[in-house]
This record gives C-alpha cells, sequence and structure tokens, in this order.
C-alpha cells in the first residue's frame, strides 16, 4: 500500500508539472532582456565576476522550472522513528539526509522516501552532537561526515548508522564547512577566522596530519557568533562565503583549491562609494545570487531601508536584475526563500503547510481546469499526519 501510496503521490505531482510549467519562459531570455550588471576578469587564474550594484535596476519574476531540470515531491516514510520536522535536507543520486533538529537526530532515507536508518544521537557523549553546522554524505565510500558546532572532530557514521572512527582537526572549529575527497582521503576545511592568528582553511589527512593551511589575514573578523559561513556545493569547486553581521565590508565568494592551497575568487560586489549594507552571496551552476538591503529614499532628507532584494547574475551574459522567485510547479505560489544545496533545490516542508499552500492556490481564479485538476488529485494524495515531504529538483547546468 506505501509503494502504491508514493506512485499516486507522484503521479499526481506529475500531473502539476506537467500543467503549471507548459509555456513558461526561459529564465536566460529574461535576464537577455535585462543590462549587463557585472564585469569579469581575471585574477589569480580565475574568472572573478564582479557585479556593480548601481546597475541592478529592474526586478524579474522568475519561475522555478528556469533553475531546475525537474521538480520530484517525495512523502518520508511514516515509521514513528523516520519521524522528522522542518530543516535542513541533503539530496544526492540516491539518498536524503534530513539534519537533526529540536533534539532529533539525523534520519537517512532513499530518494523514495524510504527510511533507512538513524544516524548518530543527540547528546554530548561520544559520537553524539548537538548542534550542527555541516554535513557531507559521499556514496562511493558509504560514509556520512558531521561537523557539531565548536567542535575539534569530525563524526564519522556508514549508512547503517554504525559510528566509526572519528576524524580529529588542529583546532576547535567555531563554526566550519566541510569537503570531502573520497579518492585522495583527502579533508578540506573553511572556518569562521575569529582573529589574525587563526586558520581560515586547510587540507587534512584522515587521520588528523594536516597538509596544507591559508592563515585569516586580512578575512580574519571578530569573535562573534552572528556572523555566518556559506557553501552550498553547487558546482564542482569547494566555494564559501563569509557572511559578517556587524563589520559590514565588501566581502568575495571564493572557492577553496586545497590541491594548490589558494582562494580562488568568483564573485563580488561593487558598492561604488554606496555605505556597504548586510550582504551575502551563494553559486548556482548557471548564476551567482544574493540578497542586499537596498536603501529606499521617501524624501530629499529621510530615507529607510527596504526589505533585503535578491539578485541573480547570469555567468555567461553578465546580465542580472533583482527577482523574484514563484514555484510554478505549485500553482505559481511566491518562494519567500529557497535552499540551493549540493545540486539540488530542496524544500523539506510539513504536510499541513503544503495543503495549506495548495489550498491557497486553488482561490486562484486564474487556473486552468488542467491546473486545477492537478492541484485537487495532489491535495487529495496527502494526509495533514503525515510525515514531512520534501520537495528537490536538480539544478540546470
Amino acid at each position: 500500500m506505501m509503494k502504491k501510496h508514493v506512485l499516486l503521490l507522484m503521479f499526481a505531482f506529475a500531473l502539476v508539472v506537467t500543467s503549471l510549467a507548459a509555456g513558461q519562459k526561459s529564465a536566460r531570455s529574461v535576464l537577455d532582456n535585462m543590462n549587463v550588471v557585472a564585469t569579469k576578469t581575471n585574477v589569480r587564474n580565475t574568472g572573478l565576476i564582479t557585479c556593480d550594484l548601481t546597475k541592478l535596476k529592474d526586478t524579474v519574476y522568475m519561475p522555478l522550472s528556469e533553475l531546475v531540470e525537474d521538480i520530484h515531491l517525495v512523502k518520508l516514510d511514516g515509521k514513528d522513528e523516520a519521524l522528522v520536522s522542518e530543516g535542513a535536507t541533503l539530496v544526492t543520486a540516491n539518498y536524503i539526509l534530513v539534519r537533526n533538529n529540536k533534539q532529533n537526530p539525523f534520519k537517512l532515507f532513499t530518494r523514495k522516501g524510504k527510511f533507512l536508518t538513524t544516524i548518530g544521537s543527540y547528546g554530548k557523549g561520544p559520537n553524539e552532537y548537538l548542534n550542527v553546522y555541516d554535513e557531507w554524505l559521499d556514496e562511493k565510500t558509504k560514509r556520512i561526515y558531521i561537523l557539531p558546532w565548536q567542535s575539534d572532530k569530525v563524526l564519522v557514521f556508514d549508512f547503517t548508522g554504525k559510528a566509526l572512527t572519528p576524524i580529529p582537526l588542529p583546532c576547535r572549529v567555531p563554526k566550519g564547512r566541510i569537503y570531502i575527497d573520497p579518492e585522495k582521503s583527502i579533508l578540506s576545511v573553511v572556518q569562521l577566522p575569529f582573529g589574525n592568528n587563526s586558520s581560515l582553511a586547510w587540507s587534512q589527512y584522515m587521520d588528523g596530519k594536516v597538509i596544507k593551511t591559508i592563515n585569516a589575514n586580512h578575512l580574519s573578523i571578530k569573535p562573534d557568533f552572528s556572523n555566518e559561513l556559506s557553501s552550498n556545493g553547487n558546482t564542482a569547486g569547494f566555494d564559501f562565503f563569509l557572511f559578517t553581521f556587524f563589520e559590514l565590508r565588501p566581502d568575495t565568494l571564493y572557492h577553496f583549491d586545497y590541491d594548490n592551497n589558494q582562494l580562488r575568487p568568483k564573485f563580488t560586489m561593487n558598492f561604488k562609494n554606496k555605505p556597504i549594507k548586510i550582504h551575502w552571496y551563494e553559486e548556482l551552476p548557471r548564476h551567482f545570487m544574493g540578497e542586499v538591503t537596498v536603501e529606499v529614499q521617501l524624501s530629499e532628507t529621510v530615507s529607510t531601508t527596504a526589505y533585503p532584494s535578491r539578485f541573480i547574475v547570469d555567468k555567461q551574459t553578465l546580465k542580472g536584475a533583482f527577482y523574484k522567485l514563484y514555484n510554478n510547479y505549485l500553482g505559481n505560489s511566491p518562494i519567500s526563500w529557497a535552499s540551493f544545496s549540493n545540486g539540488y533545490y530542496v524544500r523539506n516542508v510539513d504536510p499541513g503547510q503544503l495543503m495549506h499552500e495548495i489550498s491557497e492556490q486553488l482561490k486562484n481564479k486564474t487556473l486552468s481546469e488542467k491546473q486545477r485538476q492537478g492541484l485537487t488529485k495532489l491535495l487529495d494524495s496527502i494526509d495533514e499526519n503525515d510525515n514531512n515531504y520534501v520537495m528537490y529538483g536538480k539544478l540546470k547546468k
């Protein structure tokens, strides 16, 4: 019955995809109508794209289908031990890994939603963890790596949930991101660099022996945990961006080239003598995206700060604009925040919330009869007592 239910759900969702995604205009053609907003220069043998903030003028409405190849909706297994809450979710070629949240440990599923095992447990003991900052799933070696906050080791588990020997780190990492090279058995780490003498990035062997290190120098930040470190893993490189909340500065998204022990700058913003606002960047295969607070002039003497505006820049054409993203697989519902990681768009959603969103879209009088039928069938296939649903789509390259 479970298999039949999943197939019916995916069939119903396929009807929505077919009816709502048809005839959508290409995101590249939308951006082709925009201005060139960036330049590309060669820095350290890599192309650095610099976006001019003052050239971002227009806003485009972008359907999710223009960033992803397709969309899948999977109901996670409903067993008691498989229950999860909304939170960070990693999708790979064959698996779904849901991060711990609210004292609930990591849960491993197949891409069809079948529960496999719990990974580790919540706590302070050996091979236990509280808050986690990053994780890595390697299908080749069937290993899951977990980096907790303020930890001096990376925890390691196999796909049965068995704890293996942790990987020692040379220091306690306040907040860090990891990258595993299974063929070379090398672990690379980037951390929040607290102080001039701290390490920003390094590579090491699995036994803890450090190979090469990059010191923080001018990238060092004050020891403040309001700062964040992002790495989305949507390209082949080890990308990272240092988000500083109080130290507003013109930052850069880098790739850590651990083979050559270099930081390769990939994207930055030119604020053109304007006050630097809170901002962040992320990388997709075809685009750089980000968010920046924009000042709005109310009068000659009065101004205010608008809600942070999201922008997108095409890597090839260097054209860009502010954008608003909507889910055209779900009745063109607006997306307030999107997660792009490991080459996928991913959303972990409570069934009640999903039902509410579909019900709201069914009130849209502009829906065609085919769209309405597709959404209705999808809504009928969902129960509010289900485990969470994972919506994912592979990013276009």
